[in-house]
């Protein structure tokens, strides 16, 4: 009976010790997934189309500490024009509004699962919602996000088949010439 009752406290010394490191690494996550789809959402308004706006506050929210590990990539290993290292936020927004600028293209992006979390690196499935005149396209992805301590973005990296999504937009932009 004595060794039940000196195991015991000492089990329990053992937990109290062990609740502190995982209750802390759990808020560490918790705050880093709150970082990264606070991110995602400056640039994707839950419910709403994306707008000039959005994207300058999703560029404005770019980490300048660590300007040097910066890296945006949509689609990844897409090819020149497709991928970003080393910008600012002007370099960010001036890439959207090239590529998506949302006063010639209306269309938004949903989180589509859980957001996991290692380190200060999340990962989800996303959902890219347009829609040009009566045709809708979509296509899902993978999407990574570092961001640093501040919550400001490090790397951004997109993966989705971009010839699929070519060939939807071609569908509707042929939809679209024979309306005319």
């Amino acid at each position: 009976m004595m060794g039940i009752i000196t195991i015991t406290p000492l089990f329990h010394l053992t937990c109290l010790l062990l609740l502190p490191t995982t209750s802390s690494a759990y808020m560490g996550a918790e705050i880093i997934r709150a970082h990264c789809i606070s991110a995602f959402e400056l640039a994707f308004p839950k419910q709403q189309w994306t707008t000039e706006n959005d994207l300058r506050a999703f560029a404005a929210n770019v980490s300048t500490d660590r300007k040097a590990d910066t890296y945006f990539a949509c689609p990844l290993g897409g090819g020149v024009g497709s991928e970003l290292s080393n910008f600012d936020s002007a370099d960010l927004l001036e890439w959207f509004l090239t590529a998506f600028n949302p006063n010639v293209l209306r269309y938004t992006e949903m989180i589509m699962s859980e957001v996991s979390v290692v380190n200060n690196v999340c990962s989800m499935d996303k959902l890219f919602f347009a829609s040009i005149g009566n045709c809708h396209v979509h296509a899902m992805s993978r999407l990574m996000i570092e961001v640093d301590e501040d919550g400001k973005l490090v790397q951004w990296l997109d993966h989705f088949d971009q010839e699929d999504l070519n060939q939807k937009m071609g569908v509707c932009n042929l939809q679209l010439g024979d309306e005319l």
